[in-house]
């Protein structure tokens, strides 16, 4: 099915060395199947302190250490998306040992440890003995390109994950438990958004998609922003993950509303950019 809005990709990319953390020359990236706590020693940033209450400020603390893990998580992958977003797009909720809740990416709350523990349990309850991909009803309806919900849980021995297609379009067709962990989870982003602090850290992945025919005259390249064609891999597009001046940076200059924004590279090339904060646990590899 052709999509008008569907971006053309080129085959190249001038390959050159770059001082990139991270790079990965995927056309699209799919979402990682686990999630693995980083380990690096605890925040000691403002934000350690447990609290129930609204935050203001944005966070700065960049990562958490193994006992503050992922404890639960809830994302969506596949789906209606133009090539390359996946590469961008945050699991909508993770919550930490230490009671860090972070939704979307862009809010973060402390929650009380009895809070965490609370949901923890239930979830473990909801997806004990599920099979990694939950099947539907029979009878139950099939949608083209809706998205797959994971519902994941660590109740430590380590994270379980269950994937559950068209979850959001079918409801009806699984058992209700699976609806209410992703209730409960929506839930609680929605009070981590509304009550919460900016998420800021200084870690960010860059996603680059060249262009053949733009539909738009592109913007000129946002002065301090890396060059991601002479940086980038040769042949494909893909991400790159960036911290310290060169995130901020990125995350001052580019519209931060999970689409394309489109601009001439210094190379003088039309380059499709999107890009997201990187979450505590997502660790960075050097080159």
């Amino acid at each position: 099915m052709k999509r008008g809005w569907l971006i053309a990709l080129t085959l190249t990319l001038t390959a050159c060395g770059g001082t990139a953390v991270h790079r990965s020359t995927a056309t699209t990236s799919a979402p990682a199947r686990s999630i693995q706590p980083k380990a690096e020693p605890p925040s000691t940033g403002p934000s350690t302190g447990p609290s129930t209450g609204p935050s203001t400020g944005p966070s700065t603390d960049p990562a958490v250490g193994p006992s503050a893990g992922p404890v639960a998580a809830w994302s969506r992958e596949g789906g209606l998306m133009a090539p390359g977003l996946p590469a961008v797009r945050p699991p909508l909720l993770v919550v930490y040992g230490d009671g860090r809740a972070i939704a979307g990416a862009t809010h973060e709350l402390r929650l009380p440890p009895t809070e965490v523990k609370a949901l923890v349990q239930a979830l473990d309850q909801d997806l004990t003995g599920r099979p990694p991909t939950a099947s539907p009803k029979p009878g139950t309806s099939k949608v083209l390109d809706s998205p797959t919900t994971v519902l994941a849980v660590d109740s430590g021995n380590g994270m379980r994950e269950v994937r559950v297609p068209n979850l959001d379009g079918a409801p009806a067709g699984y058992d209700p438990a699976l609806a209410g962990a992703r209730d409960r989870l929506a839930h609680l982003a929605g009070r981590v958004t509304a009550e919460g602090r900016p998420y800021a850290p200084d870690r960010v992945r860059l996603h680059a998609e060249p262009l053949t025919s733009p539909a738009k005259t592109p913007k000129p390249w946002p002065q301090g922003v890396p060059d991601v064609v002479r940086e980038g891999s040769a042949g494909t597009s893909g991400s790159t993950d960036y911290k310290g001046v060169r995130a901020r940076t990125i995350a001052r200059l580019i519209p931060h509303d999970g689409s394309w924004h489109v601009y001439r590279s210094p190379s003088g090339r039309p380059i499709a950019l999107a890009w997201r904060f990187l979450l505590p646990h997502e660790r960075q590899v050097t080159p």
